[in-house]
């Protein structure tokens, strides 16, 4: 009985102690954090003019028709298709580069009064997808064009252009960024007399992918697809310790 009292206090002691070290060491760093840091922050940018390398273009044709000739429409807009199609590839478009969707039914709104038949809208959607930049804006017009005079109700989007390599450009952007930042923590440094320490913390912002010497930034990050060429500009926070 006397040991196993014994081998408690000591367990109890221990258990103290280990508290205390425990609790030393925490208010030892609780106060360290507490201490008033000089530290300098700055946001550093990079950016750079690429040439978009990708072109999509969307559009689509339909037709209206009465319930009883719903039959007849779904044949027409097969009719249509084709020589969508054949007009597309006389213009350069590959059949590959193209796609093309089923044929959506959509129903339309008749007041009840002057209902005698239901009424439906047929469509189908043409999404092509090319590295042929530059002559893409010119070819979807002229195709828009004589498909219209061809009597086949065809509505075109605008081109949007895309730069494929942007994940490689921003790990290149964000160290000119860093670098920027830096150069600028030095100036602030200096004309303060202080010497430039370690960095604390960095946080990269939101790719911005803009229309040439645009400002249209965005917290969430914007992507200007109206232009082929195109300022694509990150930027970098960054907060240095100075002594």
């Amino acid at each position: 009985m006397e040991s196993e009292a014994r081998y408690k206090l000591l367990s109890a002691t221990l258990l103290s102690v280990a508290f205390i070290v425990g609790m030393t060491i925490f208010g030892y760093f609780f106060l360290l954090s507490k201490q008033p840091q000089n530290t300098v922050t700055v946001t550093g940018s990079a950016k750079e003019r690429v040439v978009s390398d990708v072109a999509t273009w969307s559009s689509s044709f339909s037709t209206k028709t009465s319930e009883s000739m719903l039959s007849e429409a779904f044949k027409l807009m097969k009719r249509y298709e084709s020589e969508v199609l054949s007009v597309f590839e006389k213009h350069g478009i590959n059949r590959e580069q193209i796609k093309v969707s089923s044929v959506t039914v959509m129903e339309n709104y008749v007041p009840e009064q002057l209902a005698t038949e239901r009424s439906y809208t047929l469509v189908e959607y043409l999404f092509v997808e090319t590295r042929e930049v530059e002559s893409m804006a010119d070819k979807s017009k002229l195709i828009t064009q004589e498909l219209l005079d061809k009597g086949i109700v065809f509505q075109s989007n605008p081109v949007q252009y895309y730069y494929s390599k942007l994940p490689e450009l921003r790990i290149k952007l964000l160290s000119e960024a860093v670098k920027d930042a830096k150069r600028r923590a030095l100036e602030i440094a200096n004309t303060s007399g202080l010497r430039l320490g370690r960095v604390i913390s960095a946080k990269s912002g939101i790719v911005q992918v803009l229309a040439p010497n645009s400002t249209e930034i965005s917290d969430y990050g914007t992507y200007d697809t109206s232009t082929v060429e195109k300022d694509v500009m990150v930027t970098v926070n960054v907060v240095f310790e100075v002594k």
